[in-house]
């Protein structure tokens, strides 16, 4: 009987392991990304239609590395977020010769942040733009 108490005991404590594993800080400082593909012709005129992607997400109070990014092009900033949940977009809106890309983290109560960057002579194709977040205590 002792020996078989031993097994489950020894089973219950790796398997309590596991759960603490799967759990543990590595996934809340995790990269976050806000993301998406389009076709942009190009030739932006003011009146296309824009592209966005936004989602909703939950931060930890840290500071962080934000990367809005497209094929290559990228723009960072480092900022301090307080906990809460955020209202993060990203988005595209054409002008007459440039796109402007943008993203914001909007937080009740707060002002939102932004990153916004003008961007000129971008080719016809399939872009992926977006945003990143990646917490410094990662």
């Amino acid at each position: 009987m002792a020996g078989k108490i031993g097994k489950l005991v020894a089973a219950a404590a790796a398997a309590a392991a596991l759960v603490t594993f799967a759990g543990s800080p590595a996934s809340a400082g995790a990269m976050a990304y806000n993301q998406r593909s389009v076709w942009l012709n190009g030739k932006p005129k003011s009146s296309d239609d824009q592209a966005c992607v936004n989602r909703t997400i939950w931060l930890k109070s840290s500071d962080y590395t934000w990367t809005m990014s497209m094929d290559g092009g990228y723009q960072t900033r480092e900022l301090y977020l307080e906990a809460g949940t955020y209202y993060w977009v990203d988005c595209i809106l054409p002008w007459d010769g440039r796109y402007q890309q943008y993203s914001r983290l909007s937080k009740a109560g707060s002002e939102p942040a932004l990153i916004n960057l003008d961007r000129y002579g971008v080719p016809a194709g399939t872009k992926t733009f977006g945003s990143t977040l990646l917490p410094f205590d990662q």
